[in-house]
């Protein structure tokens, strides 16, 4: 995708009028109709997936040598919004997942320190029968 049309938001409405600007001619029954079908499509994702669609680069105009029926413009949005869909997802859960620091206990890390204390003082000593105490 071209970056300059990456970057740009486009509402239902726009998004509908430049893909149509893209082909010489709609060869749709009644044109009128077939932008309001696009709107209603394009309705449903977000502005930046729309910028995607109407891309001549890479979104729609580069695949079609006619203006894409509805469905053709579902099946190269839906991919673009699941991924970003799946990916919202994933940041979610993985949000959920991360869980405050418990709050230090200083009696339980004496205990720790301790431990640790003591088992340096035994391996220090050496293995072997004569260190059995």
């Amino acid at each position: 995708m071209s970056d300059k049309c990456s970057e740009i938001q486009l509402l239902p409405q726009e998004a509908a009028e430049r893909l149509i600007g893209f082909y010489p001619s709609i060869t749709a029954a009644d044109p009128r109709v077939y932008a309001a079908g696009l709107v209603a499509v394009f309705s449903i994702y977000k502005p930046h997936h729309l910028a995607k669609a109407v891309d001549p680069l890479a979104g729609l105009p580069s695949l079609y040598d006619f203006p894409p029926t509805m469905k053709q413009v579902r099946e190269f949005l839906e991919p673009i919004a699941a991924r970003e869909r799946e990916q919202e997802d994933r940041e979610r859960r993985r949000q959920q997942q991360m869980l405050p620091a418990p709050a230090r206990n200083p009696a339980e890390e004496a205990y720790i320190r301790d431990g640790f204390k003591k088992l340096s003082e035994h391996l220090a000593k050496g293995f072997g029968p004569s260190v059995v105490e």
